[in-house]
């Protein structure tokens, strides 16, 4: 299973287990106890950067913030690909 896996609807899965936080009062836990890929639109990503904390995250349009434990080249990478429609995995 990859890490990270972007589509042609522009849609990113995130494993997880990657997730390091997700600041909101709708927490991530049902998510994370089930063990099944998170799903974010890329029309709903703010901008990606780097958290108060140093660790990479997805900014989203609606105020919730999605810190994960990868490289930012690699955020970067699926970010750009699901922006563009082009089916991309990280592993």
């Amino acid at each position: 299973m990859p890490k990270l896996q972007s589509t042609e609807d522009g849609l990113i899965y995130v494993k997880a287990s990657l997730i390091n936080q997700m600041k909101r009062p709708n927490n991530l836990e049902g998510a994370k106890s089930f063990g099944k890929q998170v799903i974010i639109n890329v029309n709903h990503i703010g901008f990606l950067s780097h958290n108060s904390d140093g660790i990479v995250a997805f900014f989203m349009a609606n105020g919730f913030e999605i810190s994960i434990n990868v490289f930012f080249d690699q955020a970067e990478q699926i970010l750009r690909s699901a922006k563009a429609g082009r089916v991309d995995e990280i592993f």
